[in-house]
């Protein structure tokens, strides 16, 4: 497995896991930065592999950048979810409270 030409395949395959990942920032999901990660990973073996010192240092580039991406995206991904819990939590908070008025009322 240590021909060029059969890491050029493997590369070409996690390719599209990267592109799949790409696709899935462009809808706003988060864990599409894990598949771009993932994509980035067999970059650095092939370099490492074959004795390319700037592919090692391009490669841990793009591997610091998705991570940093992927825990923003999480991040924020996380408080947007509490967000959303909370307001739900305040509207039914406001409903109960509104019924419990009427009921008052209706007495």
């Amino acid at each position: 497995m240590n021909t060029e030409a059969t890491w050029t395949w493997i590369l070409l395959g996690f390719e599209f896991v990267g592109i799949t990942g790409m696709w899935l920032v462009g809808a706003r999901k988060w864990w599409g930065w894990g598949m771009v990660l993932t994509s980035s990973m067999p970059w650095l073996a092939y370099a490492i592999v074959f004795h390319k010192p700037a592919f090692v240092a391009m490669s841990c580039i793009w591997i610091v950048t998705h991570s940093r991406n992927m825990v923003r995206w999480r991040k924020h991904a996380v408080q947007v979810a509490g967000d959303a819990v909370r307001a739900d939590g305040a509207i039914a908070a406001r409903d109960a409270g509104a019924i419990a008025v009427g009921q008052l009322v209706a007495a």
